[in-house]
């Protein structure tokens, strides 16, 4: 009995390491170092994972641990990615206060995991965009920026980037709460025929990787979003035959 509930807190362990990441994160970017950050973050992500993977192989359904990790999610791929997106924006000149609308991504990170919270679990897909994926593209995004001084350089390129990073955070918001379904990696099985999409998906991303580095790691999302649409729209044409 004692080794039982032990092992049921194993998931709760990897949650809490997730919070602490995350608030080491938002630490860090409060001394505008990126770089470190997103190390942390990518840390909170791994740890997430792993908790979502041991809950899995257990067979763990402790409506705590589900309420634990939505509440470490919202620090670490809520709060995280809005005070990325704020100094991103800071001192912008162009619309006052524009840096306030990043914490848009903090509410709508909030609605999604309140929703998910409450909606039946599908193991083979999700819908709509993860906040762990959210927060690695702005937190990749943030390391391709502050390295390439091109974006402030000129005032016509600081406009355009201000415009960019508004239109990314309204869409961003938008695909948290979509009924958009995502490709998840939840494999049922290793065959080709039903993982076609999935290994096309991570081939490519793996040659960007190689090739870009980490420079890849926003367009790998942004490819993610366009092929969990293509497999959205693969996937009603199926159900409505």
């Amino acid at each position: 009995m004692y080794i039982l509930i032990k092992t049921k807190t194993i998931p709760n362990i990897f949650t809490l390491f997730n919070l602490f990441c995350g608030c080491v994160s938002i630490i860090l970017l409060q001394y505008k170092n990126f770089n470190y950050s997103a190390i942390f973050t990518l840390f909170s992500i791994i740890f997430d994972f792993l908790d979502g993977f041991f809950s899995r192989l257990i067979k763990n359904k402790n409506l705590f641990g589900k309420e634990l990790d939505s509440l470490a999610d919202m620090v670490s791929f809520g709060v995280v990615p809005s005070i990325i997106v704020f100094f991103l924006l800071e001192k912008k000149i162009m619309i006052p206060f524009i840096e306030y609308s990043s914490f848009l991504i903090s509410i709508f990170s909030a609605l999604r995991l309140a929703e998910f919270n409450v909606t039946p679990r599908k193991n083979n897909y999700v819908i709509g965009l993860t906040t762990p994926v959210n927060t690695l593209f702005f937190s990749s995004l943030s390391i391709v920026i502050t390295n390439h001084t091109i974006f402030f350089i000129d005032k016509k390129i600081i406009n355009i980037y201000i415009i960019t990073m508004f239109l990314m955070i309204l869409l961003s918001c938008y695909l948290l709460i979509s009924k958009i379904t995502m490709l998840s990696f939840h494999f049922e099985n290793f065959s080709w025929k039903k993982n076609k999409i999935r290994y096309v998906f991570l081939l490519i991303s793996t040659f960007l990787l190689l090739t870009l580095h980490i420079t890849a790691l926003p367009c790998i999302v942004i490819f993610y979003i366009i092929t969990s649409i293509y497999f959205h729209n693969t996937l009603k044409k199926k159900i409505h035959n």
